[in-house]
């Protein structure tokens, strides 16, 4: 679809798992964490404040503001300390609510990705790799950005795949939803009244999947922030069906 290039990219579907990506309208953690029994009523009210004090950062343009706001509630990646999320629920894990630390190890994928023949495959060449806190002091800036915009306008174009696990914290399945149900777009009206329909793979309920014009949103039972490393059958069948051409449409019969 980049005609006027040398090197032709056809590019058919974008896909985004688990994504922050309208803080303004995802920071609804104290009514989820309080809903899923992580917090009480007095803990959510706390929440809340840090949550409106973030957005106050956000709608003045204080980016760095808005993420140390964020992070000392939640994200305690670069705080010198504890996150407020931490020391009220104990969980060292946002990623899954029904773990407090991590549990998987399929994310130590540095010697992994060291390899000869996995640095041709994605041609980095002979780059260094580093997987530490470097990279995200330096977007600071901008990880409390909106790209609604930006989405909006690729589904213009493009159809958008927005897949959440079901057991995610950070960036939680409801928090998803409410930055869909503001974003505008061509099919926005229709997705706020669109039909859900039940999506299985080998006859086992895998999750749900809703579509208003070029917007697919799938909701991954049984999963966490990090959907192929928890369900990589169901992942592999859902992103396969964009990349194949395939759709949902053989589950709105059921």
């Amino acid at each position: 679809k980049n005609p006027s290039a040398k090197f032709k990219i056809n590019l058919k579907v974008v896909a985004i798992g688990n994504g922050l990506s309208d803080p303004e309208h995802q920071l609804l953690y104290s009514k989820y964490l309080y809903q899923i029994g992580l917090l009480d009523w007095n803990q959510a009210g706390i929440f809340e404040k840090y949550e409106n004090k973030t957005r106050d950062y956000i709608g003045q343009g204080e980016w760095e503001k808005a993420f140390d706001t964020f992070d000392t509630l939640l994200n305690g990646d670069l705080i010198d300390g504890k996150s407020i999320f931490y020391n009220m629920t104990g969980f060292n894990f946002y990623f899954n609510f029904l773990h407090t630390k991590d549990y998987n190890t399929f994310e130590d994928f540095g010697p992994m990705i060291q390899k000869t023949f996995v640095r041709k495959a994605i041609h980095v060449g002979d780059l260094p790799f580093h997987n530490g806190t470097e990279v995200e002091t330096h977007l600071k800036q901008d990880i409390m950005k909106s790209v609604a915009p930006w989405i909006a306008e690729l589904l213009d174009h493009y159809y958008v795949v927005v897949y959440n696990g079901q057991l995610d914290i950070i960036v939680a399945y409801p928090l998803t939803v409410n930055y869909l149900r503001n974003l505008k777009f061509a099919g926005s009206e229709d997705y706020k009244t669109a039909k859900r329909y039940i999506w299985k793979v080998d006859g086992e309920v895998a999750g749900y999947v809703k579509q208003a014009g070029k917007l697919v949103e799938i909701m991954v039972r049984n999963a966490g922030h990090m959907v192929p490393g928890d369900q990589p059958k169901w992942a592999l069948d859902l992103i396969t069906r964009f990349t194949h051409e395939k759709t949902f449409e053989d589950h709105k019969k059921q």
